[in-house]
Protein backbone atom coordinates (compact mmCIF):
# COMPACT_ATOMS: atom_id res chain seq x y z
CA UNK A 1 0.00 0.00 0.00
CA UNK A 2 1.36 3.43 -0.95
CA UNK A 3 0.20 6.69 0.54
CA UNK A 4 1.78 9.91 -0.72
CA UNK A 5 1.15 13.45 0.44
CA UNK A 6 3.12 16.67 -0.06
CA UNK A 7 3.20 19.45 2.50
CA UNK A 8 5.72 22.11 3.45
CA UNK A 9 7.22 21.34 6.83
CA UNK A 10 5.25 22.31 9.92
CA UNK A 11 6.30 20.47 13.06
CA UNK A 12 2.96 20.56 14.82
CA UNK A 13 0.94 19.57 11.77
CA UNK A 14 3.31 16.74 10.87
CA UNK A 15 3.48 15.45 14.46
CA UNK A 16 -0.31 15.51 14.81
CA UNK A 17 -0.82 13.72 11.51
CA UNK A 18 1.72 10.97 12.15
CA UNK A 19 0.48 10.38 15.70
CA UNK A 20 -3.11 10.09 14.49
CA UNK A 21 -2.09 7.72 11.68
CA UNK A 22 -0.07 5.57 14.03
CA UNK A 23 -2.93 5.33 16.52
CA UNK A 24 -5.43 4.50 13.78
CA UNK A 25 -3.24 1.75 12.32
CA UNK A 26 -2.72 0.22 15.77
CA UNK A 27 -6.47 0.16 16.36
CA UNK A 28 -7.11 -1.26 12.91
CA UNK A 29 -4.58 -4.10 13.05
CA UNK A 30 -4.43 -4.67 16.84
CA UNK A 31 -0.64 -4.56 16.43
CA UNK A 32 1.27 -1.50 17.55
CA UNK A 33 4.88 -0.82 16.45
CA UNK A 34 6.32 -2.59 19.50
CA UNK A 35 4.27 -5.73 18.99
CA UNK A 36 6.35 -8.90 18.53
CA UNK A 37 3.90 -10.11 15.88
CA UNK A 38 5.16 -8.32 12.78
CA UNK A 39 4.64 -10.88 10.06
CA UNK A 40 2.05 -8.66 8.38
CA UNK A 41 3.28 -5.19 7.48
CA UNK A 42 3.06 -2.50 4.82
CA UNK A 43 5.25 0.45 3.97
CA UNK A 44 3.53 3.82 4.17
CA UNK A 45 5.22 6.73 2.43
CA UNK A 46 4.67 10.38 3.29
CA UNK A 47 6.44 13.07 1.29
CA UNK A 48 7.67 16.01 3.39
CA UNK A 49 9.18 19.14 1.91
CA UNK A 50 11.30 21.68 3.75
CA UNK A 51 12.60 19.41 6.54
CA UNK A 52 16.24 18.55 7.09
CA UNK A 53 17.70 15.34 8.48
CA UNK A 54 18.58 17.05 11.76
CA UNK A 55 15.09 18.51 12.09
CA UNK A 56 13.54 15.10 11.50
CA UNK A 57 15.81 13.47 14.08
CA UNK A 58 14.80 16.08 16.67
CA UNK A 59 11.13 15.66 15.76
CA UNK A 60 11.23 11.86 15.98
CA UNK A 61 12.85 11.93 19.42
CA UNK A 62 10.41 14.54 20.71
CA UNK A 63 7.29 12.72 19.53
CA UNK A 64 8.61 9.12 19.63
CA UNK A 65 8.48 8.59 15.86
CA UNK A 66 11.73 6.62 15.77
CA UNK A 67 10.06 3.72 13.96
CA UNK A 68 9.61 6.02 10.94
CA UNK A 69 12.59 5.99 8.56
CA UNK A 70 13.56 8.70 6.06
CA UNK A 71 15.08 8.56 2.58
CA UNK A 72 15.73 11.45 0.15
CA UNK A 73 14.25 11.63 -3.33
CA UNK A 74 16.64 14.03 -5.04
CA UNK A 75 19.43 14.46 -2.51
CA UNK A 76 22.44 12.82 -0.88
CA UNK A 77 21.32 9.58 0.77
CA UNK A 78 24.35 9.29 3.06
CA UNK A 79 22.96 11.26 6.06
CA UNK A 80 19.76 9.24 5.92
CA UNK A 81 21.63 5.95 5.73
CA UNK A 82 23.72 7.02 8.74
CA UNK A 83 20.51 7.74 10.62
CA UNK A 84 19.16 4.35 9.59
CA UNK A 85 22.37 2.73 10.86
CA UNK A 86 21.99 4.55 14.20
CA UNK A 87 18.42 3.28 14.43
CA UNK A 88 19.54 -0.31 13.87
CA UNK A 89 22.32 0.06 16.44
CA UNK A 90 19.87 1.50 18.96
CA UNK A 91 17.43 -1.36 18.38
CA UNK A 92 20.23 -3.92 18.71
CA UNK A 93 21.32 -2.32 21.99
CA UNK A 94 17.75 -2.31 23.31
CA UNK A 95 17.40 -5.98 22.44
CA UNK A 96 20.22 -6.94 24.82
CA UNK A 97 20.05 -4.27 27.54
CA UNK A 98 17.78 -3.39 30.42
CA UNK A 99 16.25 0.06 29.74
CA UNK A 100 16.47 1.28 33.35
CA UNK A 101 19.97 0.24 34.40
CA UNK A 102 21.74 -0.21 31.07
CA UNK A 103 23.01 -3.63 32.15
CA UNK A 104 22.59 -6.73 30.02
CA UNK A 105 19.09 -8.18 30.14
CA UNK A 106 18.08 -11.80 30.66
CA UNK A 107 18.27 -12.54 26.93
CA UNK A 108 21.92 -11.40 26.72
CA UNK A 109 22.73 -13.12 30.02
CA UNK A 110 21.42 -16.50 28.84
CA UNK A 111 23.38 -16.29 25.61
CA UNK A 112 26.63 -15.30 27.36
CA UNK A 113 26.29 -17.95 30.06
CA UNK A 114 25.84 -20.66 27.43
CA UNK A 115 28.97 -19.47 25.58
CA UNK A 116 31.07 -19.23 28.74
CA UNK A 117 30.02 -22.68 29.95
CA UNK A 118 31.07 -24.18 26.63
CA UNK A 119 34.40 -22.36 26.87
CA UNK A 120 34.85 -23.68 30.41
CA UNK A 121 34.17 -27.25 29.24
CA UNK A 122 36.78 -27.03 26.51
CA UNK A 123 39.53 -25.30 28.49
CA UNK A 124 38.66 -26.74 31.93
CA UNK A 125 38.83 -23.23 33.37
CA UNK A 126 36.64 -21.98 36.25
CA UNK A 127 33.46 -20.05 35.69
CA UNK A 128 31.66 -18.43 38.62
CA UNK A 129 28.06 -17.22 38.67
CA UNK A 130 26.48 -14.96 41.27
CA UNK A 131 22.87 -13.90 41.72
CA UNK A 132 22.10 -10.81 43.80
CA UNK A 133 18.90 -9.66 45.46
CA UNK A 134 18.47 -6.27 47.15
CA UNK A 135 17.24 -6.82 50.70
CA UNK A 136 13.82 -5.48 51.72
CA UNK A 137 13.43 -3.70 48.39
CA UNK A 138 9.63 -3.67 48.56
CA UNK A 139 9.78 -1.57 51.71
CA UNK A 140 11.89 1.00 49.85
CA UNK A 141 9.21 1.37 47.19
CA UNK A 142 6.46 1.44 49.81
CA UNK A 143 8.22 3.96 52.04
CA UNK A 144 9.95 6.29 49.58
CA UNK A 145 8.15 5.65 46.29
CA UNK A 146 9.04 3.86 43.08
CA UNK A 147 11.26 6.66 41.68
CA UNK A 148 13.50 6.29 44.71
CA UNK A 149 13.43 2.52 44.25
CA UNK A 150 14.54 3.02 40.63
CA UNK A 151 17.37 5.23 41.90
CA UNK A 152 18.55 2.42 44.16
CA UNK A 153 18.44 -0.08 41.29
CA UNK A 154 20.42 2.22 39.00
CA UNK A 155 22.98 2.89 41.72
CA UNK A 156 23.47 -0.82 42.40
CA UNK A 157 23.85 -1.48 38.67
CA UNK A 158 26.51 1.24 38.43
CA UNK A 159 28.29 -0.16 41.47
CA UNK A 160 28.19 -3.69 40.07
CA UNK A 161 29.56 -2.64 36.70
CA UNK A 162 32.29 -0.35 38.03
CA UNK A 163 33.45 -2.87 40.63
CA UNK A 164 33.98 -5.78 38.25
CA UNK A 165 36.27 -6.59 35.35
CA UNK A 166 35.53 -5.39 31.83
CA UNK A 167 34.99 -8.96 30.60
CA UNK A 168 32.63 -9.93 33.44
CA UNK A 169 28.98 -9.72 32.47
CA UNK A 170 26.63 -7.91 34.84
CA UNK A 171 22.94 -8.37 34.09
CA UNK A 172 19.56 -7.45 35.51
CA UNK A 173 17.35 -10.47 35.94
CA UNK A 174 14.28 -8.38 36.62
CA UNK A 175 12.85 -6.57 39.61
CA UNK A 176 15.57 -6.26 42.25
CA UNK A 177 17.54 -9.31 41.09
CA UNK A 178 20.89 -9.06 39.31
CA UNK A 179 23.47 -11.56 38.07
CA UNK A 180 27.19 -11.59 37.42
CA UNK A 181 29.10 -14.01 35.16
CA UNK A 182 32.79 -14.20 36.10
CA UNK A 183 34.78 -16.18 33.53
CA UNK A 184 38.13 -17.46 34.75
CA UNK A 185 37.32 -16.85 38.44
CA UNK A 186 37.22 -19.68 40.95
CA UNK A 187 34.98 -19.68 43.98
CA UNK A 188 37.52 -18.17 46.41
CA UNK A 189 38.34 -15.18 44.23
CA UNK A 190 34.68 -14.68 43.28
CA UNK A 191 33.53 -14.81 46.91
CA UNK A 192 36.09 -12.20 47.92
CA UNK A 193 34.86 -9.95 45.12
CA UNK A 194 31.21 -10.35 46.12
CA UNK A 195 31.89 -9.63 49.76
CA UNK A 196 33.71 -6.45 48.80
CA UNK A 197 30.88 -5.38 46.50
CA UNK A 198 28.27 -5.93 49.21
CA UNK A 199 30.35 -4.15 51.85
CA UNK A 200 30.89 -1.09 49.65
CA UNK A 201 27.26 -0.94 48.56
CA UNK A 202 25.81 -0.97 52.07
CA UNK A 203 27.95 2.08 52.85
CA UNK A 204 26.29 4.13 50.11
CA UNK A 205 23.80 6.63 51.51
CA UNK A 206 20.44 7.39 49.91
CA UNK A 207 18.27 10.37 50.76
CA UNK A 208 14.47 10.26 51.06
CA UNK A 209 12.45 12.40 48.60
CA UNK A 210 11.77 15.01 51.32
CA UNK A 211 15.52 15.12 52.19
CA UNK A 212 14.75 14.36 55.82
CA UNK A 213 15.92 10.77 56.01
CA UNK A 214 19.18 9.07 55.04
CA UNK A 215 19.05 5.32 54.57
CA UNK A 216 21.27 2.48 53.41
CA UNK A 217 20.44 -0.63 51.40
CA UNK A 218 21.95 -4.09 51.80
CA UNK A 219 22.16 -6.96 49.36
CA UNK A 220 22.35 -10.76 49.51
CA UNK A 221 24.20 -12.94 47.01
CA UNK A 222 24.34 -16.59 46.03
CA UNK A 223 27.47 -17.94 44.36
CA UNK A 224 28.31 -21.10 42.47
CA UNK A 225 31.23 -22.25 40.34
CA UNK A 226 31.68 -24.51 37.31
CA UNK A 227 34.98 -26.00 36.14
CA UNK A 228 33.98 -27.63 32.90
CA UNK A 229 33.45 -31.04 34.47
CA UNK A 230 30.28 -33.02 34.99
CA UNK A 231 26.97 -33.02 33.18
CA UNK A 232 25.42 -29.71 34.09
CA UNK A 233 23.69 -27.12 31.92
CA UNK A 234 23.13 -23.40 32.33
CA UNK A 235 19.70 -23.89 33.93
CA UNK A 236 21.18 -26.12 36.65
CA UNK A 237 24.00 -23.66 37.29
CA UNK A 238 21.46 -20.85 37.76
CA UNK A 239 19.48 -23.06 40.13
CA UNK A 240 22.61 -23.64 42.22
CA UNK A 241 23.32 -19.91 42.50
CA UNK A 242 19.66 -19.20 43.21
CA UNK A 243 19.63 -21.84 45.96
CA UNK A 244 22.69 -20.23 47.55
CA UNK A 245 20.92 -16.88 47.39
CA UNK A 246 17.96 -18.38 49.23
CA UNK A 247 20.36 -19.61 51.92
CA UNK A 248 21.81 -16.11 52.25
CA UNK A 249 18.33 -14.66 52.66
CA UNK A 250 17.33 -17.30 55.20
CA UNK A 251 20.52 -16.78 57.20
CA UNK A 252 19.75 -13.12 57.82
CA UNK A 253 20.46 -11.38 54.47
CA UNK A 254 23.33 -8.96 53.78
CA UNK A 255 25.82 -11.76 53.03
CA UNK A 256 27.23 -14.19 50.46
CA UNK A 257 26.52 -17.91 50.46
CA UNK A 258 28.24 -20.48 48.24
CA UNK A 259 26.37 -23.44 46.78
CA UNK A 260 27.57 -27.03 46.83
CA UNK A 261 30.25 -27.32 44.16
CA UNK A 262 29.29 -30.21 41.91
CA UNK A 263 32.75 -30.73 40.44
CA UNK A 264 34.07 -31.52 43.93
CA UNK A 265 31.98 -34.70 43.90
CA UNK A 266 34.42 -36.10 41.32
CA UNK A 267 37.32 -35.99 43.79
CA UNK A 268 38.08 -39.57 45.01
CA UNK A 269 36.96 -40.43 48.53
CA UNK A 270 40.32 -42.12 49.15
CA UNK A 271 41.85 -38.70 49.73
CA UNK A 272 40.36 -38.84 53.25
CA UNK A 273 39.20 -35.26 52.90
CA UNK A 274 35.79 -34.45 54.35
CA UNK A 275 33.11 -33.13 52.02
CA UNK A 276 33.17 -29.58 53.39
CA UNK A 277 36.98 -29.52 53.21
CA UNK A 278 36.81 -30.66 49.60
CA UNK A 279 34.51 -27.76 48.81
CA UNK A 280 37.20 -25.36 50.00
CA UNK A 281 40.31 -27.13 48.76
CA UNK A 282 39.10 -27.83 45.25
CA UNK A 283 37.06 -24.68 44.76
CA UNK A 284 40.05 -22.97 43.24
CA UNK A 285 40.90 -19.28 43.08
Amino acid sequence: MLMEKTLNFSEQELATELAALQEELCAFSSQCPDSPEKNNAVWIFRLCQGISTDEWESLSEKHDFRQWLTMPINDNAFPHLKQFQKTLERLAYQTDHDPLTGLANRRAFDRTLDIEMERSRRAKTPLSLAIFDLDNFKSINDTYGHPKGDEVLVKFAEHLKSGTRRYDLAARFGGEEFALIMAGSGVVRAKNLLERLLMEFRQIEFTSPDNKTIFNVTCSAGLTCFKGMGKIDDTQLIELADGALYEAKSAGKNQVKVSRLLFVDNVPNETLVHANEKQFLFGGK
